[in-house]
């Protein structure tokens, strides 16, 4: 095989072993910074540096070096996915620095200066995402604000959808956009903030989206074999493949975030949501799920996922006899063992 094509199916193969571990990141907004998902994850920018640094070296070099960083890079990925296994993929562990899960739906304030360098403003949006009928709720705070109005548009063509002037409260101005069953997906909030004789303009990207289902409500929970079972019962709008995300804390201290897919038909259909036991203490109290998100995952490269609405804030898991847990370990399954076996052997090369 030519050394060329030999890296091409190099970083092809890499990418795909990625590509099989990352199946389950949090999509963020734009700008947002993304958050590492849970220790035992391979991160994207490691294999991205060897990939760099690989290329950055002259051509006669390239091809004698890149494949060693290659199968260097792919060892590494194998390591760090056989210490992710130890855990069930559906119940993978959770910790308070794991931000983008414990707060999913983030906006990231918008700050911009005013003519006092050390003064700024700073726009808040109540999520980034927004699903029909929700309405679109944001405020506003700085120094010396005497006015302030936000026009929403579609991104793609800068349509103007409709304006409207900001509520002052205590120094801070608030608006809330009522919902528009119209609405693009991609939303642009300009607001125009009057200080000092100067028209200020800070600007936010949101979208916003019909509901694909709704979470009803969840089933009383049961113990099978080394799983806590729940089954979630929701309404679908639009038939597709489901993912449901929670997060499991015994009072306020997060346990795991919980995973379930499975393509679900219209209508009142069932997805069981499964907790393996290695996230489960002994001797748990106050055990809750909360932060529900329900996404019709996008079933091609031009369909962008959808999200629905959850009636279920918190579930309580109090009532749940956890002695019958078996207590074992988490068993990968054949595909787990086969992804696993790939990147072994692709470090090998």
């Amino acid at each position: 095989m030519k050394p060329r094509m030999f890296i091409i199916l190099m970083c092809v193969a890499i990418g795909l072993g990625y590509w099989w571990l990352s199946d389950d990141a949090e999509p963020t907004q734009p700008g947002a910074k993304a958050k590492t998902q849970e220790p035992a994850q391979y991160e994207k920018p490691v294999l991205k540096a060897a990939i760099i640094a690989a290329q950055t070296k002259p051509d006669a070099q390239r091809e004698r070096h890149m494949p060693v960083a290659m199968t260097e890079a792919a060892a590494q990925v194998a390591d760090l996915y056989t210490q992710q296994l130890q855990y069930a993929p559906y119940s993978q562990p959770l910790t308070l620095a794991d931000a983008d899960r414990l707060t999913p739906n983030h906006f990231y304030p918008v700050t911009i200066p005013t003519q006092n360098i050390e003064e700024v403003l700073t726009l808040k949006v109540s999520q980034y995402r927004f699903v029909y009928p929700e309405a679109i709720e944001l405020v506003l705070t700085g120094s010396d604000i005497y006015g302030a109005s936000v026009s929403v548009s579609e991104v793609e063509s800068n349509k103007v959808l409709t304006t409207q002037s900001l509520i002052e409260q205590e120094g801070r101005y608030f608006a809330s956009i009522s919902a528009k069953k119209d609405f693009p997906r991609e939303l642009q909030l300009t607001v125009r903030a009057h200080v000092r004789g100067d028209e200020i303009p800070l600007v936010a990207q949101v979208q916003y989206m019909q509901p694909s289902a709704e979470l009803l409500n969840l089933e009383q929970a049961r113990v099978q074999g080394s799983d806590l079972l729940v089954d979630a019962r929701l309404k679908v709008q639009e038939a597709g493949i489901y993912r449901i995300r929670a997060n499991l804390f015994a009072g306020d201290q997060p346990l795991s975030h919980v995973v379930a897919r499975k393509r679900l038909s219209e209508g009142v259909q069932t997805l069981p949501l499964k907790i393996h036991q290695s996230v489960l203490p002994e001797l748990a109290t106050g055990l809750k799920l909360t932060t529900f998100v329900v996404e019709r995952m996008s079933g091609s490269p031009q369909e962008k996922a959808r999200f629905g609405r959850s009636k279920v804030d918190t579930y309580s898991l109090e009532a749940v006899d956890l002695s019958d847990l078996q207590r074992q370990p988490y068993r990968p399954s054949a595909q787990e063992q086969q992804k696993l076996a790939f990147l072994k052997q692709l470090g090998k090369q």
